[in-house]
């Protein structure tokens, strides 16, 4: 599905506009991700008015939980983010049971940064 992914034209703006629909989430992924697909994880960061204050992108062939970890000690360093949005972009087919364990994590994960996961 994410390669039918095209960039849009109208994206919310870094730290002006709020980010609060999916639509509007995948139109700042479908700006970041790297075309062709790859192993590629793109971290959003939003503050408490869902406003965009950062965004990270990690190109690794480590395990999701392994970068959630490198996520949270990004995030720290942002002092306005209160929530963190990912997309995770991986070669090949993945079990359901593998994406359930690595969203169980990441919500366990992210109040140590003091950041919600959604």
């Amino acid at each position: 599905m994410l390669h039918t992914i095209t960039p849009p034209i109208d994206v919310p703006r870094a730290q002006l506009d709020p980010i609060t629909t999916l639509a509007e989430k995948l139109s700042v992924f479908a700006l970041a991700i790297s075309r062709p697909l790859r192993n590629e994880t793109v971290v959003l960061c939003t503050d408490h008015q869902q406003r965009g204050v950062g965004i990270f992108i990690f190109d690794s062939k480590l395990k999701l939980t392994q970068i959630i970890d490198r996520i949270i000690g990004a995030a720290i360093n942002v002092d306005a983010t209160t929530s963190i949005s990912i997309l995770s972009s991986r070669g090949g087919v993945r079990s359901a049971k593998c994406r359930f364990s690595t969203v169980f994590y990441g919500k366990k994960s992210m109040p140590r940064c003091g950041a919600c996961f959604n």
